[in-house]
């Protein structure tokens, strides 16, 4: 696999705002969620006091060797590799958190050079695991009866030929399992006309990847949890990429600034923001992001 930049492993999107919005240089604890190339990290840091601290996850064991080989050991900073969902366990005894990032999906790195069949762009394992445990797609594809598989493609797709891609995969595993991002794709072309194939195999692998990772469980789950860490006026800020994050992001924020007596969040940006025109052509990954920000206006859920 040939070696990356640290300027093409990872180019941060909205990083100014992501910046502006967290306020790090108000010092305290910090978290980058997702540290994958490290460029949120990297900003973070810049504008992190001395007597702060920043605690960056990433389960991808490949993200945090990257970022150990390419930036020097920082006092303030701690790296932890396992997903988000650990943040309030990891963090239990550092008092209440100043700022929390949250960069989903997948980084650029993981799309176009990672063994592990993000892409369907590249031949590799259908592993699609952030970390090592777990199912693979493999085993999604291999064993999931054609209803379940349906379900997948059309609930975390919304892929309007779910159906039918899940019964050719059916039939298709009965003559040899699936191995490789190339067994699936050729199975996609076989049955999808060719104008609809480039974004119907983007439906599907992204529907198998978050079947795998659990994306929008661990996501919702872990939105709620970290609720109970911060510190009033600490600011919670997401970016998503696709209709399925950005809606539990919006659904959450609304319930707990409108619904919650009294409320424990102000939504700090109304509508979703979106790059700029000189964003995308910098970094074309910001062209579908939504960027979500609160902040946290009472702190009486965190436990005593």
């Amino acid at each position: 696999m040939a070696r990356l930049s640290e300027q093409e492993y990872h180019v941060p999107v909205m990083a100014q705002l992501c910046i502006d919005f967290l306020q790090a240089d108000r010092g305290g604890v910090f978290v980058d969620a997702t540290l994958g190339g490290g460029g949120h990290t990297g900003m973070i840091l810049q504008h992190l006091p001395e007597s702060g601290r920043l605690f960056s996850f990433d389960a991808d064991d490949a993200a945090v060797g990257h970022y150990h080989e390419h930036h020097p050991s920082d006092s303030r900073h701690v790296i932890v590799n396992k997903n988000f969902s650990t943040i309030p366990e990891t963090l239990k005894n550092e008092g209440p958190v100043q700022g929390i990032l949250f960069d989903l999906g997948v980084s650029s790195y993981q799309f176009d050079h990672h063994p592990r069949g993000f892409s369907f762009r590249q031949e590799a394992p259908l592993d699609m695991r952030f970390g090592q445990d777990g199912i693979t797609a493999a085993d999604v594809l291999n064993t999931y009866t054609e209803k379940e598989l349906a379900n997948v493609f059309r609930n975390y797709g919304e892929d309007p030929s779910s159906a039918l891609l899940a019964r050719a995969i059916v039939r298709r595993r009965t003559l040899a399992p699936f191995r490789t991002t190339v067994d699936l794709r050729t199975t996609i072309e076989q049955h999808i006309p060719p104008q609809h194939v480039a974004k119907t195999l983007a439906r599907i692998f992204q529907a198998l990847r978050i079947t795998v990772n659990r994306e929008l469980d661990i996501l919702a789950e872990s939105l709620v949890s970290v609720l109970h860490m911060m510190d009033t006026g600490g600011r919670i800020v997401v970016l998503s990429y696709h209709s399925l994050e950005d809606r539990i992001v919006k659904d959450i924020f609304r319930e707990y600034s409108r619904r919650q007596t009294p409320p424990v969040l102000t939504v700090l940006t109304k509508k979703p923001v979106v790059a700029d025109v000189p964003e995308i052509e910098r970094n074309p990954r910001s062209r579908s992001v939504r960027f979500r920000a609160a902040e946290i206006q009472s702190s009486y859920l965190r436990p005593q």
